[in-house]
């Protein structure tokens, strides 16, 4: 979930609001806000969280209920929440679309949710802005994914991926980007595996298990209208000044490799873990 802040009085002539209750919300999967009160899952009110936040606006909040765990910083208003209970309805959606869709043949052993509000804002202006471009109403998203060694987690977590650090370890074949896959199970040729615990919360970390495992992330894609890349491209239309494409793939009519230029077309939503 993303924390949101938001002052409501229904008395709009009155400049002096410091009597004015502030209302917590989250921002959830499909896009919509929610306030506290209406999530029966989370284990405090708005008030709550207001009140803990009055008392130390950069401290971390832990928070736990059947289906979450997590915490929330006040600081950076970022919030990791791990679906924790394989039983859980977005634990199982999860783990069904990472098995069904990405082909991944492995045992998951942790999905965590990751969500940032900065980078979901920069995601959203970003949409925006596209579709205000080429004078559209939708543009293609799709879920995909994209392996990565575990030291990398914390950093993608917090700032997204990071396009000049792309193809330090694996070339570039369909551009200078940032590499993502239609299938959970070509990522994961792409992670290292690991004895090391998952950071999750903030650069804390979390073992769940005492073997070498690997890391993947499914991220919200922005791929737009896609073109076939080549190894030289720094942008999808590389070699033309106006800019008609937004990713470059391996094969346009049927792609199941994407490479993105810009981070802000990207926003990292789970974190899976699988042995």
């Amino acid at each position: 979930y993303i924390i949101h802040c938001q002052k409501y009085s229904p008395r709009m002539e009155y400049m002096d609001t410091s009597d004015t209750p502030w209302c917590w919300y989250y921002l959830a999967d499909c896009g919509q806000w929610h306030q506290f009160e209406d999530d029966p899952d989370l284990p405090f009110s708005s008030e709550a969280v207001e009140n803990f936040y009055l008392k130390n606006s950069k401290a971390v909040l832990n928070t736990s209920s059947f289906s979450y765990k997590g915490q929330i910083d006040f600081s950076g208003n970022f919030c990791a929440f791990s679906c924790s209970h394989e039983h859980s309805p977005e634990y199982q959606t999860v783990d069904r679309y990472v098995k069904t869709d990405g082909l991944l043949d492995r045992t998951i052993l942790s999905i965590n949710r990751i969500q940032n509000l900065d980078l979901w804002e920069l995601y959203c202006r970003k949409k925006k802005q596209l579709m205000r471009i080429q004078g559209i109403k939708e543009i293609q998203e799709r879920r995909l994914f994209h392996g990565t060694d575990i030291k990398n987690v914390d950093y993608i977590c917090k700032y997204n991926f990071d396009v000049r650090l792309a193809g330090q370890h694996h070339g570039h074949v369909f551009g200078k980007g940032i590499y993502f896959a239609k299938h959970a199970a070509l990522a994961g040729k792409y992670s290292k595996s690991s004895l090391e615990p998952l950071p999750v919360y903030g650069g804390k970390t979390q073992l769940v298990h005492s073997g070498e495992t690997k890391i993947i992330f499914l991220a919200r894609v922005m791929t737009g209208k896609p073109v076939a890349g080549e190894s030289d491209f720094q942008k999808p239309d590389h070699r033309n000044p106006e800019n008609l494409h937004d990713s470059c793939v391996d094969v346009v009519s049927h792609p199941k490799i994407f490479v993105i230029f810009d981070p802000n077309q990207i926003y990292p939503e789970y974190v899976i873990q699988y042995s």
